[in-house]
């Protein structure tokens, strides 16, 4: 569950179109693409559509591979409430053009991107992202010179600072939409379905992440401590995909 993807990488420098923090690209994937599942101890797998990278995972772990923007989550109702006024940085640099003035997201532009880990946010903005399919994607590398170490720290602890959903639903959405689909979780960036998934593969894989490469969207997932997504929180996002 990533964010929970895919998310929500933290701000991307308008350039013509819009970037998405966590990985999501307004430029079109070059088609659909199915991975093998992340599942614990698996071998190589096979999808679909062509060879998974990682195991073959539990049964009903491969989901549907949607292209953007059909997979931007944008919050909405009491799950878009603002908050405090954004760093200047985020404003000058045209992110909330893309991401939405409060980071709720732009309709069909670039998705919300609250409630990001640190670490994965610096890594996206840092590296740049790449499409599900290996290419480069909109959201392309930005170096210390463009965004600098304490404005980039500045925009991730304001995108983490809004009150929270208060409803499974609301925190999935917020939290892994992006990555696993903007309504159902049945897939988005990441063709990784998670619906129905038990308790303890949620537990594991939001807490201890997947995979190294942070430019591969469709394969890797930040960790999310319980400071950004308590146990009370992550009950309420299990009996929600439960309930699915």
């Amino acid at each position: 569950m990533k964010k929970l993807t895919q998310w929500m990488g933290v701000c991307a420098i308008a350039i013509s179109s819009a970037a998405t923090l966590s990985g999501c690209s307004s430029d079109p994937d070059p088609g659909p693409m199915n991975t093998g599942g992340t599942g614990t101890g698996g071998t190589a797998g096979t999808g679909t559509a062509g060879t998974g990278t990682a195991g073959t995972g539990t049964a009903g772990m491969m989901g549907t591979q949607l292209q953007s923007p059909s997979y931007f989550v944008k919050l909405s109702g009491a799950d878009a409430a603002p908050g405090a006024a954004p760093p200047p940085v985020y404003t000058n640099s045209a992110c909330g053009s893309c991401h939405g003035a409060n980071a709720e997201g732009v309709q069909g532009i670039g998705p919300e991107i609250r409630f990001t880990p640190k670490a994965y946010a610096v890594a996206v903005v840092r590296n740049g992202r790449k499409t599900p399919a290996n290419v480069a994607s909109a959201m392309i590398a930005f170096p210390t010179t463009s965004v600098s170490d304490a404005d980039l720290d500045a925009i991730n602890t304001w995108q983490n600072s809004f009150t929270k959903p208060t409803t499974g639903q609301g925190l999935y959405l917020a939290m892994c939409g992006n990555c696993h689909g903007p309504s159902t979780p049945t897939g988005g960036s990441a063709p990784i379905a998670i619906k129905g998934k038990s308790k303890a593969d949620v537990d594991k894989f939001v807490r201890m992440g997947n995979g190294t490469d942070v430019s591969m969207r469709a394969t890797y997932m930040p960790a999310f401590d319980t400071t950004l997504l308590t146990e009370t929180e992550l009950t309420l996002i299990k009996t929600y995909l439960e309930s699915m």
